[in-house]
């Protein structure tokens, strides 16, 4: 078979990297904002309540069957896999290869979705098992919710053909040097998210419950189908840019013996391991979580995940899509140096955000998801657990952002065993912990459980990183994060102050209380991130002329 030598990929023309990533930036955080205002309607239409736990439920059962069966198999595969074969050979056998990986993907996708469906009633029993021996006085309260979540579910799983749908165009985007249309299109799926909440809630006076909403038909049509519907129009959505990708070669081609589907199936076997891991793990918080105490800790528990993927969203998912691809094809051609720097660039510059983003959280997270969350039906007290799961979380973003750019990196080399056994630690560090912690401190015993075990997998990951190639960058590719957490310390001293001016939970107080920790600390890490970047560039400026002094010195000493 013919190849071509390894070449590096056409960027998009037009548009510079660092342009790239400042749409993509733009985008993702529009996309975040717009995700936190729909667990605001969420939360305004449902409350904290037995009925927003079955939604809840019901809408993350979709997610995780899709990253069993692919999401976490095409993300660690597709992108170096496309990468390898469009710089190693030639176009037309590239997009035949690539061509046959997604007509057996676009088969799975459809024969999972058909198979949740007639399933969904047991999904559900399975994810409920522990509801019934930890809160026995409200069995029929939980029959009614595994009701709901199962109806709720059915109109749920087209969730699972869609968001593969989506992850394929990304792949195919991201090895064409698009990722801006990849960034914006969430934002579909949020605002007629939103819409159909508010027009939910606005139907039932936000007064619906598992009962009222076994007897009105139309309410979980719109519930459901609405809900449903966001994803696919934001599906449908990178449709003008797949057009505008020069993807004309890709069509329909099954070949099951094609050598880029060997090489997706041969590495797949590592990934379906530690994404079964993934999925094991998550079902063992969910069980868990409700046995917590509380009407809604599962909602809870959402929630405060959904609030951490904001910064982790913005920062961490900006930079390592526009990385991702960069480091596959420096490895898959051979650039160990490119390939070194690019790993240590994006690290720091990912930290760089996310340190002063991490304890910002921590200390507002009670008052600003009181601030989002208090409205409708929620209550302080539930307002409250939210805030503190979230705060758990906050604890662990530094290392829960490392260790998926770990993997990440993991995946550009295209070792998923590397990857698999990585996963394999953090996820038992987390059921472990998980099991431990959450009887005393309930949904926030299980956001801890997270965040350490994310940490401590991050601190191996980058132990393995240094053990195969070194130090990963000079003392001076890392002496900016050493400035970034000084003016984090004291920006968390400044909002730590603002903030206890007051202890109001409601109202025009508590968004004084929020805005103005928030507008104070931004502006103490900037006067203190300016003062310590210029005594460095002054102390540089010295350094350099002192070695020139001292080289002239000895030229002019020498005989």
């Amino acid at each position: 078979m013919a190849t071509v030598p390894p070449q590096a990929l056409p960027a998009r023309r037009g548009l510079s990297l660092s342009t790239t990533a400042s749409y993509v930036a733009i985008g993702t955080g529009f996309s975040r904002l717009t995700g936190v205002l729909r667990i605001v309607a969420l939360a305004w239409a449902l409350g904290q309540s037995h009925l927003a736990d079955a939604f809840n439920l019901a809408n993350t059962t979709p997610n995780m069957l899709y990253d069993i069966v692919l999401g976490g198999v095409l993300s660690a595969t597709f992108i170096p896999v496309f990468v390898d074969q469009l710089a190693n050979r030639t176009k037309e056998q590239a997009f035949t290869s690539i061509s046959a990986v997604l007509s057996v993907s676009m088969v799975v996708l459809v024969t999972t979705t058909v198979a949740a469906l007639i399933l969904a009633p047991a999904f559900i029993t399975g994810l409920t098992a522990l509801d019934t021996s930890a809160h026995s006085q409200l069995l029929h309260t939980i029959v009614a919710e595994r009701a709901d979540a199962t109806t709720l579910l059915r109109w749920f799983v087209i969730q699972i053909a869609a968001y593969g749908f989506f992850a394929l165009a990304t792949a195919l985007l991201n090895t064409r040097r698009r990722f801006v249309a990849v960034a914006w299109a969430p934002i579909v799926n949020n605002v007629v998210c939103i819409a159909v909440l508010v027009w939910f809630g606005l139907l039932t006076g936000r007064g619906a419950t598992l009962a009222s909403l076994e007897n009105h038909h139309f309410e979980v049509v719109l519930l459901g189908l609405g809900t449903s519907l966001g994803v696919v129009l934001q599906c449908l959505a990178l449709i003008p840019s797949l057009r505008a990708a020069s993807l004309g070669s890709i069509r329909w081609h099954w070949d099951l013996h094609d050598a880029a589907l060997r090489t997706v199936v041969r590495l797949s076997g590592w990934t379906f391991g530690f994404v079964v891991a993934n999925q094991v793990a998550q079902f063992v918080v969910i069980l868990l979580a409700g046995t917590a105490e509380g009407t809604d800790p599962v909602s809870s528990y959402t929630y405060a995940y959904a609030f951490l993927q904001m910064p982790y969203g913005i920062v961490a998912v900006t930079i390592m899509s526009v990385v991702g691809p960069d480091l596959a094809e420096r490895w898959a051609t051979g650039q160990r140096a490119a390939f070194l720097a690019r790993l240590a660039g994006g690290l720091r510059a990912m930290l760089a955000l996310i340190i002063p983003a991490a304890l910002g959280l921590l200390l507002l997270a009670k008052p600003a998801v009181a601030l989002l969350l208090g409205h409708g039906h929620s209550t302080p007290a539930e307002t409250s657990t939210t805030g503190g799961a979230l705060a758990m979380f906050a604890l662990g973003l530094p290392g829960f952002c490392t260790y998926l750019y770990v993997v990440r990196v993991l995946q550009s080399m295209q070792r998923t065993k590397v990857a698999f056994y990585l996963y394999l630690i953090e996820n038992a560090l987390n059921v472990g912990l998980a099991v431990v912690l959450v009887h005393p401190l309930g949904v926030r015993g299980l956001a801890l459980s997270l965040s350490v075990a994310y940490s401590v997998g991050a601190l191996i990951g980058l132990a393995l990183l240094r053990h195969w190639f070194g130090r990963l960058g000079t003392p001076e590719t890392w002496d900016p994060l050493r400035r970034v957490a000084l003016a984090s310390l004291a920006m968390g001293v400044t909002v730590l102050v603002v903030s206890n001016f007051s202890g109001s939970t409601h109202g025009l107080i508590l968004f004084a209380r929020v805005a103005g920790s928030i507008v104070a600390g931004l502006a103490v890490y900037g006067a203190v991130a300016i003062f310590l970047g210029r005594r460095y560039e002054a102390r540089s400026r010295l350094a350099r002329r002192k070695e020139t002094r001292r080289l002239v010195a000895h030229q002019r000493s020498a005989p």
